[in-house]
């Protein structure tokens, strides 16, 4: 093979190995990207509640005068309904266990049948429990007068006989439908710590009891009354029992000493030494059936009770002038009592609700 056929073949061979490509490495595989998740539904909204109109205010019984409505409280229809509810839920305690009701009885004129009620928790009270019936004429609350609102003794209550923090049990409240919109519909928002005594003290104020024998023989219904409470009413008079019994409310909301027990009273409120042992005098209107009787509940029948006042109290330094010894037949003392008796009246709320 000559020289120049040698270098062309050569050459050619070498133009081969260049055209043919080097075997190609593997790739590998790129793994896919997971899928991307599916949106969460979104949350299908609360149902409207549709509530039905609030009953309207109850009619003011017999021989009342009107209740005072504040005006950073009005009483209202929706107001008065919401408290009404809570008085007996015991979602208002701190643990569920009691409600409002419990100290305060349908049937005893919103009282209690024992002398001193326990709280929750167990503690027991130290003064008997009053009737919250027309507790909207006061002019303070409590025994001894330290609160000087509905609003705020309502507030006191709630916390102190139920046991309740105010914020979580406004929560536990939201979290019923039927409530929410109860407390939107009277206040124009949900449940809080400071209207849920608005609402109670709303319907304290439409709670009242008239329309007893006595207001309607005031009113002119001669058959109203019998002769003996008539009579009783008269004796009740010329006694002096009115200078502290005022009618129509049968009390004068003011504070008097008639030497019952060591408890300190207005003075826990005013911390003068001259108020001690000072009560609010309370209303005698449904006393017949508010047994035990006295701030300490140590009187437990009527007969007890009307002995102790015409007795003159018991001795002490701080006793009111007011109360003068009084000497009374047993004639008269029976007629008292059928006077009494005849204030026994009727109640704007006479059953309990159904709760939500």
């Amino acid at each position: 093979m000559s020289r120049s056929l040698f270098l062309l073949a050569l050459l050619l061979v070498a133009c081969k190995t260049a055209e043919t490509p080097a075997p190609a490495k593997p790739v590998e595989p790129v793994a896919a990207p997971p899928p991307a998740p599916a949106p969460a539904p979104a949350p299908a909204p609360a149902p409207k509640i549709e509530l039905a109109p609030a009953p309207a205010l109850p009619t003011r019984p017999i021989g009342l005068p009107e209740v005072p409505s504040p005006a950073d409280n009005p009483t209202t229809p929706g107001k008065a309904e919401l408290g009404w509810k809570l008085f007996f839920d015991k979602r208002l305690s701190k643990d569920g266990s009691m409600a409002c009701v419990q100290c305060h009885e349908i049937a005893r004129a919103y009282t209690s049948a024992t002398a001193l009620d326990p709280k929750v928790g167990g503690a027991v009270n130290i003064r008997n429990t009053p009737t919250v019936l027309n507790l909207g004429f006061h002019t303070s609350w409590y025994w001894d007068g330290r609160m000087a609102t509905l609003e705020a003794v309502s507030n006191a209550a709630w916390k102190g006989q139920l046991g309740a923090d105010p914020a979580i049990v406004a929560k536990t409240l939201n979290e019923v439908p039927v409530y929410k919109a109860m407390f939107e519909r009277a206040f124009d928002e949900p449940a809080t710590a400071d209207n849920v005594p608005k609402a109670l003290a709303a319907f304290f104020r439409a709670l009242t009891s008239g329309n007893s024998a006595f207001d309607r023989a005031q009113a002119g219904d001669k058959k109203a009354m019998s002769a003996e409470a008539t009579e009783g009413f008269k004796v009740f008079g010329a006694k002096g029992c009115t200078t502290c019994h005022v009618p129509p409310l049968f009390t004068h909301y003011d504070f008097e000493n008639i030497g019952i027990g060591d408890d300190p009273g207005r003075k826990d409120a005013t911390k003068a030494d001259a108020d001690t042992g000072k009560f609010k005098t309370p209303s005698l209107r449904n006393v017949a059936l508010t047994a035990p009787y006295f701030h300490d509940g140590h009187a437990k029948t009527l007969e007890e009770a009307i002995a102790l006042m015409a007795k003159g109290g018991n001795k002490n330094p701080n006793l009111s002038t007011k109360l003068k010894p009084q000497k009374l037949s047993p004639k008269e003392a029976k007629a008292i009592k059928a006077f009494l008796e005849a204030l026994t009246g009727e109640s704007t709320y006479t059953t309990e609700p159904s709760l939500p």
